[in-house]
């Protein structure tokens, strides 16, 4: 098992040690693999395939991406709304005073 360690790892181009920037790259790594992973463990254990679980999880995605914008542009028209009132009053955003036309 060591010699095939050490293999590997000289494929790699690490002869002796790993530096802990190396360590760290490689946990990164494994985190960054741990989703699909784990997704492909879920996907054998409920039966599912692959493109299922790829199609529920974009339906998901556009609507959470959906629901983000009707927000968004909710949030603008009421502040665009808000704005358009205090011209109509004669408030200068960001000052203490009211202005006006006397």
């Amino acid at each position: 098992m060591r010699h095939a360690l050490v293999s590997a790892l000289a494929l790699i181009g690490v002869h002796e040690h790993l530096s802990a920037e190396q360590k760290n790259d490689l946990v990164q790594a494994g985190l960054q693999s741990t989703p699909g992973a784990t997704a492909a463990a879920g996907a054998r254990f409920f039966g599912w395939q692959a493109s299922d679980i790829l199609t529920v999880l974009s339906i998901l995605f556009i609507l959470a991406q959906f629901a983000h914008l009707a927000w968004k542009w909710r949030r603008d028209a009421r502040r665009e709304g808000e704005r358009i009132e205090d011209r109509k009053r004669g408030v200068v955003p960001g000052c203490d005073f009211e202005t006006s036309d006397d």
